[in-house]
């Protein structure tokens, strides 16, 4: 090549050089643009959403749910504030650290939590603990971890611990409702539910911030019950105290106020412990859910569907056939206490298995079939209460003739204790079957009414004349018959034992019994129907025996509190002459109570309690003058209380046993009681992690 070629080719590859650089230029000029339009248009919300990752979080905040108080205002269930942890695994500097920071405080081990923050390690917000209390969560506030979260959240607290639990249910952590009231009531209990936006500021620290996804979490309403808290308490006690000694594997007692149909106490064995959280068949409410042949207390149903029909009357004879009665399908019926000619109110208040077999047949299937079914059984009573069992009550063309004869004395008909006790509440009510409830209001957060419930009328099953009868025929019962052990001198008590096999495995067995008695009193004009019922006794099987001894030990011990005999009518003031009657009282003991039950149990005898201002959160422990001084009425009664949180050094000694128990359970402690009535001697001691008092106590 020449020169001259060599001089003109030269400026010729550095123009083709130029342009090709240019060419490149461009096309990564119009890749970054092309880039910069599908990362801010296209993919704008994947990379906004990436990009919140590292500098914000969104937490969930649940609204305060509603209180739960008994009938006289006594809060049940309640929000008490507590701290909940998470983490953030991306952001945390040393997990180990925290996680066994949190093993001592004995809230869950250190290789459970470090094994969840690693399966976790992918997100930026996992649960460590929930509902912390307050004083434990005070020991990792030295922990500066940017990973570290915590939250302040409100825990359902029960305020009674193992009072009404089944009835009132529990909540899961996250708050909703899993059992009873809590669960049947649950969208109205919890609110709204709203959300907290947190952003990172230096060193990783998260702080609120305020965005469109910031939305306010609203309280929930709060409900008020037909319990009362002080004949619940009197129930569970006397109930626990009879499947003790007795060895029964379970036991119930319903109390129900047959003119309104409110529940006023719904008691059962096992208990449920709230701080403990033991077994959840412990927290199944039978009194709903479970169904049992009533045996012999379904013989007052069928003595008044005889004596409204006209075929029956309590005077007209029956024979007993001296006991033992073979049928034509080759059954044999017998009684325990074999009869010859009685009359029905003997049959009744022996309970004859015989007679009624026979008045079964009188009365035919299609009858016997139509007052069971007016009675309630076989039809769901639509309480407030979720898991409701129907029961069983077989159609009238399903009935052969000797099925029939066996219903007659309460066998192949099944019922849950509420149908039973709302079948004799229409007794006790003149005939009258009423709608049970146990919701009296609900108001919203502000105290505005939103629902209110009101005694509702069913219908008329028999005759007000006829119901009279009956419930003659049932003192009876009590005054000389099967129930002479819940008789109680003063006080007229009309009420029926049951003693039922049950049946297991294909047959009827010879072991496991349901024993049980259902009280009205007082029986001339009654005011409260009581069932009482043990499941499998031990010690013996008849409910004369076992169930009637536990309704009369509630009603006496409602009788010894004053305000609450006179409360129901069990008695008029008339007949409390030691307690209220004359221009002198009697005073009672109010120490270990809250001032504004103090109050309410010293007014309730026509005593002054002073100026004391009405503050639950402080105790009485010392009364002047003492407990069981006779004053005139209208005496002021001088009060020393002190806050709740300063009673531990306080004695129980003399204290009524339910005062005690309230007065324990205000120190967050378990109780173990040993035998009724006063507080003799307690010694407090650690079982595992927990603190237990255990009373003493004898009448």
């Amino acid at each position: 090549m020449s020169i001259e070629h060599l001089i003109s080719y030269q400026p010729q590859m550095l123009q083709w050089r130029r342009r090709l650089l240019v060419i490149v230029m461009a096309l990564l000029a119009a890749a970054i643009v092309v880039r910069i339009v599908v990362v801010g248009i296209v993919e704008r919300d994947r990379w906004q959403a990436l990009a919140e990752q590292q500098y914000r979080a969104t937490i969930p905040i649940s609204g305060e749910r509603g209180t739960l108080r008994d009938r006289t205002g006594r809060v049940l269930a309640t929000a008490v504030p507590t701290v909940s942890l998470a983490l953030d695994p991306k952001m945390v500097r040393s997990a180990a650290t925290i996680a066994h920071a949190v093993e001592r405080i004995g809230i869950t081990s250190a290789a459970e939590l470090l094994a969840r923050i690693a399966a976790s390690k992918d997100r930026n917000f996992v649960w460590i603990a929930r509902g912390i209390p307050m004083e434990l969560a005070a020991a990792l506030d030295t922990i500066n971890d940017p990973g570290l979260i915590r939250l302040r959240e409100l825990q359902r607290t029960y305020v009674l611990d193992s009072l009404a639990a089944q009835l009132l249910g529990t909540t899961d952590v996250d708050g909703r409702g899993i059992a009873g009231i809590e669960l049947e009531y649950d969208t109205l209990l919890r609110g709204t539910t709203g959300v907290r936006s947190m952003e990172r500021i230096g060193r990783g620290r998260l702080r609120p911030m305020l965005d469109d996804r910031t939305s306010t979490a609203r309280p929930g309403a709060s409900i008020e019950l037909t319990l009362d808290a002080d004949l619940q308490q009197i129930a569970e006690q006397e109930l626990a105290r009879s499947v003790s000694s007795t060895g029964a594997a379970a036991g119930i007692v319903l109390v129900l106020n047959p003119t309104t149909g409110e529940l006023l106490a719904c008691a059962h064995q096992p208990a449920y412990s709230h701080t403990r959280r033991n077994t959840t068949d412990a927290l199944r409410l039978r009194a709903v859910t479970d169904m049992y042949e009533p045996g012999s207390t379904f013989k007052a149903i069928v003595a008044a569907a005889a004596l409204a029909e006209g075929r029956a009357w309590p005077d007209r004879l029956f024979d007993g056939h001296g006991g033992t009665l073979r049928t034509t399908d080759g059954r044999t019926i017998t009684d325990h206490e074999p009869l010859g000619w009685c009359t029905l109110t003997d049959a009744l208040a022996h309970s004859s298995n015989i007679v009624f077999a026979e008045l079964a047949r009188q009365l035919g299937a299609r009858t016997l079939y139509r007052y069971a079914r007016d009675f309630g059984f076989g039809i769901r009573t639509e309480i407030e209460l979720p898991g409701e069992a129907r029961g069983v009550l077989r159609l009238p063309r399903q009935l052969d003739p000797g099925d029939l004869l066996f219903m007659g004395f309460g066998y192949g008909i099944a019922c849950t204790p509420l149908q039973l006790a709302c079948a004799y509440a229409a007794l006790a009510n003149d005939g009258t079957l009423m709608k049970p409830y146990v919701v009296r209001r609900i108001l919203a957060a502000n105290g505005d009414l939103i629902e209110e419930h009101v005694p509702q009328r069913i219908r008329q099953v028999i005759p007000p004349t006829v119901a009279q009868q009956v419930r003659s025929m049932l003192q009876q019962v009590v005054e000389r018959g099967t129930g002479t052990n819940a008789r109680i001198e003063g006080i007229p008590i009309a009420g029926k034992t049951g003693t039922a096999q049950q049946w297991v495995e294909g047959s009827y067995s010879k072991r496991d019994y349901t024993a049980s008695f259902v009280g009205m009193v007082p029986a001339t004009k009654p005011a409260l129907v009581i069932v009482t019922m043990l499941d499998r006794p031990r010690s013996d099987i008849y409910g004369g025996s076992t169930a009637a001894p536990l309704f009369r030990r509630i009603v006496e011990s409602l009788c010894a509190i004053p305000h609450l005999a006179l409360r129901y009518g069990i008695v008029g003031q008339e007949s409390l002459p030691r307690q209220v009657a004359g221009d002198s009282v009697t005073v009672p003991t109010v120490r270990g109570l809250d001032v504004a039950h103090a109050r309410t149990v010293l007014s309730a005898v026509g005593l002054d309690p002073g100026s004391i201002p009405l503050d639950r959160t402080r105790i009485v422990v010392e009364q002047e003058p003492a407990e069981g001084s006779r004053v005139e009425r209208g005496r002021r009664i001088q009060l020393r209380t002190v806050p709740a949180d300063s009673i531990e050094q306080c004695s129980l000694i003399g204290l009524p046993l339910r005062n005690a128990v309230a007065f324990a359970h205000r120190l967050g402690a378990a109780v173990r009681v040993v035998g009724s009535g006063t507080v003799r001697r307690y010694h407090w001691q650690r079982v595992g992690t927990e603190r237990q008092v255990v009373l003493y106590c004898s009448r």
